[in-house]
């Protein structure tokens, strides 16, 4: 029977083999010896020799077909990766006929998951049973180096159930995710280092908390309410922002609170106690330096997922904590005030301010003029149009070194793309990829997540605005059709 050929073998790596053990032939080691002569090959000994036995070690009948096979894989991989992400199990079974060794590989481009546990991203019980049929491992976790992920951390309850019925190891993570109480008490009793246990992205079984009663569970078990995962340095609490009575329990057993917490909560007492102790925390942005509850981390820290770089009065207005907005709004400076209700889209507030303080928007600091491009990102177009009434600079950039009409164009906003245009942005500025605003939303039109923008006509506002044409077509099919239009094709 012939050993599994490695999922990230290497040609050289395959010519070393080869030619140590034409080293081993030469010198008469016995295991070398019984392989040359089960092949019935005559001496002397030859290098091609010893790849051929190589060859037939991993399965193939020739040293060019095994050559052909490793330089092909990469390609065959990806391939693979993009039926199944795609749902398109003609493909899949096709591929997987020529490449078994398919179902146990692990996609690089998406943190070394597995078949499974994509299809299961996707719910698509068809595709998994598929991949079962064809020995995928149920129960493998992607080789990410913070900490794998499996089937049962990304599918929902339907999918999971038949995902354990099949064979999949319910863990204390994924019976913490899908509220699983007695099976979770069972796992705990049998294993109660389990609480400890790190899963995916390091994360422990409290970062998953479902419910109020999961988190009462773990606690009694021993679980570390201010313990962080490994990839992006957050407490459940921070993980958990937006579960509000989960977010509840776990400050009730103790969990530490940052302002971005007790804004949520509306937790007015911790709330001042924190800006009392760190008065900049007032302006300072999740992502920015100074709060030790909030540390950088390999991956970024959990908040740039969950709630973005943002600073507590932002959080406030997105979700509607008005005594908590109120409170920040008290304690902040005329300036800050400005940005804030300019961020908001309150022209009554930014207008009697400026009534007050008549030059107030000379103060608005870098940060402050960032804050357009924020707006823009999450397409907050009163906000955005009031920004620029009232001086915001719109070459400012944000994150990824974006500037705000850069930001628009990844996801098509075209409304907000108009707004900007008449303030003249520069259309030339790349960010942090290297990408123009067209770039940025030629990209956008196939990688966007956002399905409410306008991509063919935010690119014709963009040409017909004197951007810099780029030097090849590139989008989806409507995107190229106005490039064609303008000559790039």
């Amino acid at each position: 029977m012939s050993k599994p050929l490695p999922e990230n073998a290497s040609l050289e790596h395959l010519k070393s083999q080869a030619k140590s053990l034409l080293l081993t032939l030469r010198n008469g080691d016995p295991e070398a010896l019984a392989q040359f002569q089960k092949l019935a090959l005559a001496e002397p000994f030859k290098l091609a020799q010893a790849q051929l036995i190589v060859a037939r070690d991993y399965g193939f009948d020739s040293w060019s077909k095994l050559k052909r096979h490793v330089e092909g894989f990469p390609s065959q991989r990806a391939e693979f990766f993009a039926a199944i992400r795609a749902g398109d199990r003609q493909r899949v079974a096709a591929l997987l006929s020529k490449a078994p060794e398919l179902a146990g590989s692990n996609d690089p481009d998406d943190f070394g998951s597995t078949p499974i546990t994509q299809a299961a991203n996707r719910n698509d019980l068809p595709m998994i049973d598929l991949l079962l049929q064809c020995r995928a491992d149920i129960n493998a976790k992607s080789t990410w180096w913070a900490g794998g992920f499996g089937p049962l951390d990304f599918a929902d309850e339907a999918t999971s159930e038949a995902l354990i019925q099949r064979g999949a190891k319910l863990t204390a993570h994924a019976a913490s995710r899908l509220g699983r109480i007695e099976e979770l008490k069972a796992i705990l009793q049998n294993e109660p280092q389990a609480v400890h246990q790190r899963g995916g992205d390091g994360q422990f079984p409290l970062h998953f908390a479902k419910t109020p009663e999961i988190v009462d569970i773990l606690v009694e078990a021993g679980a570390d309410l201010d313990a962080r995962d490994l990839d992006h340095h957050g407490t459940a609490a921070q993980f958990l922002i937006h579960e509000i009575p989960v977010l509840e329990r776990l400050v009730h057993h103790g969990a530490t609170q940052d302002v971005f917490t007790a804004v949520m909560l509306q937790d007015l007492e911790t709330l001042a106690a924190l800006l009392d102790a760190d008065p900049d925390a007032l302006r300072r942005r999740a992502g920015d330096p100074g709060n030790p509850w909030i540390p950088e981390a390999p991956g970024s820290h959990a908040y740039a997922y969950s709630i973005g770089n943002v600073r507590p009065h932002q959080v406030a207005s997105r979700f509607e904590r008005h005594e908590a907005y109120r409170l920040l709004w008290d304690r902040s400076d005329e300036t800050l005030r400005l940005a804030m209700a300019a961020w908001a889209g309150d022209a009554d507030a930014a207008g009697e301010l400026l009534r007050l303080h008549p030059d107030l928007a000379k103060s608005l600091t870098r940060e402050d003029h960032a804050l357009l491009a924020s707006a823009a990102w999450v397409r907050k177009l009163d906000s955005v149009r009031l920004m620029l009434e009232l001086g915001f600079d719109p070459n400012v950039p944000g994150g990824e070194d974006s500037t705000p009409i850069d930001r628009a164009a990844f996801h098509g906003f075209d409304d907000v793309i108009e707004a900007i245009l008449p303030y003249g942005p520069d259309l030339s500025v790349k960010n942090v990829y290297g990408g123009t605003p067209l770039g940025a939303c030629m990209y956008g039109s196939v990688h966007g997540w956002r399905k409410d923008g306008n991509y063919p006509r935010s690119v014709r506002l963009l040409l017909e605005a004197g951007s810099p044409l780029p030097l090849e077509t590139g989008g989806s099919a409507e995107v190229r059709a106005v490039l064609a239009e303008f000559g790039i094709a």
